[in-house]
């Protein structure tokens, strides 16, 4: 099958192209013919190695001469290649594959990444819609995509060429316990919570939380940090290209989001063996068994996240059963899984005659 993935980069940091890289990568080694239409990025080796042709495509900009060339470049592209599936993960890459492939023969697949922000209705242009999460195919239905345009997908990446470019065997380690998050620094994310839960407990335990990534908050995060008395326990890291190396060194990996459509890094956290606190939001009770693999608490609740890490640290024999817990039944997440999943969606779509296409779209 001949794919092209449509994002605005492929630059780490950023879950939706994580996901479109490592589902690019797995397609090309399974003998696909796969394209990555994107800016570039630390990922551009790791699609290369995979076999995946990344090509130079500008889909954010407001200089319409600029828009108007890379859908020039676009239509070129699926008729040049005979390109079948279009597998679009941003809006503006929805924008430009819906308007590209209506005078072709390629059929048009949106990935709804991003629920929560209301221009995501763009991607009711896909031919077929996959939502990440039965809660997002829930939300979605409520905003207005048909349900015959959904596809349930899970966001599976364990063991995909993202890993296997950036994973290392390093461990961080420290005398203490490590509480973690891997995480945009982002009102959304809830790292405030985490911070002030932290600091409710940590007079009680010697431990320390370290946050992982980057973002717009980060300066008022660490002064707020500095504010609870307990700033020299409480390490920014930034941005990592191996977040493992923290992952595995973590006794708890904790999330604190105030919506989230799945997590990525939830399923990273299982396989590094963290027993998890995440907030009940979205996919991630699906992605931790409903609860059985890790501790679901409401958003916003700091009382709630330290009551968690109190009973976390408090119990060491409780803490080994939620990690062991944390670190079972992981196959689905597998990027095998993934794959075949897309493989299915793509075969039945491109088999469908296109008008049944258009009308699930409509």
């Amino acid at each position: 099958m001949r794919i092209l993935h449509l994002a605005n980069h492929c630059r780490m940091g950023h879950g939706n192209v994580h996901l479109a890289v490592d589902l690019a990568c797995v397609q090309a080694e399974k003998g696909d013919h796969v394209f990555y239409g994107g800016e570039g990025g630390e990922l551009e080796p790791t699609l290369a190695a995979s076999g995946v042709t990344h090509v130079p495509l500008v889909q954010r900009t407001r200089r319409p001469q600029e828009l108007l060339g890379s859908l020039a470049r676009l239509r070129g592209l699926i008729r040049r290649h005979r390109i079948d599936v279009v597998h679009a993960h941003m809006m503006s890459g929805a924008v430009l594959g819906y308007v590209a492939t209506r005078a072709s023969r390629a059929r048009l697949v949106t990935t709804v990444h991003n629920s929560f922000d209301s221009h995501s209705r763009i991607m009711r242009l896909g031919d077929r819609v996959v939502a990440i999460s039965r809660a997002e195919h829930a939300t979605l239905r409520v905003a207005g995509f048909s349900e015959r345009q959904l596809s349930i997908i899970v966001n599976a990446t364990l063991g995909g060429a993202r890993m296997r470019m950036f994973g290392t065997n390093e461990t961080l380690t420290r005398p203490v316990p490590i509480l973690c998050t891997v995480c945009g620094l982002h009102e959304r994310k809830g790292v405030a919570t985490l911070i002030d839960a932290f600091a409710s407990i940590a007079a009680l335990y010697e431990s320390e939380l370290h946050i992982v990534g980057d973002g717009p908050d980060r300066a008022a995060l660490e002064a707020r940090a500095a504010q609870t008395g307990f700033g020299n326990r409480i390490v920014f890291h930034g941005s990592l290209e191996d977040p493992g190396r923290v992952l595995r060194g973590a006794a708890i990996f904790a999330l604190a989001s105030h919506a989230e459509p799945m997590g990525l890094v939830n399923i990273e956290a299982r396989q590094a063996g963290c027993a998890i606190v995440a907030s009940d939001v979205g996919g991630i009770p699906e992605v931790l068994d409903e609860g059985q693999a890790g501790l679901l608490v409401p958003p916003r609740d700091v009382a709630a996240f330290a009551a968690a890490f109190d009973r976390l640290l408090g119990d060491p024999a409780y803490l080994a059963e939620m990690q062991r817990r944390s670190a079972s039944n992981l196959e689905r997440f597998g990027v095998d899984h993934l794959w075949s999943e897309h493989d299915r969606l793509y075969r039945e779509l491109v088999g469908a005659p296109k008008s049944v296409s258009a009308a699930i779209a409509s």
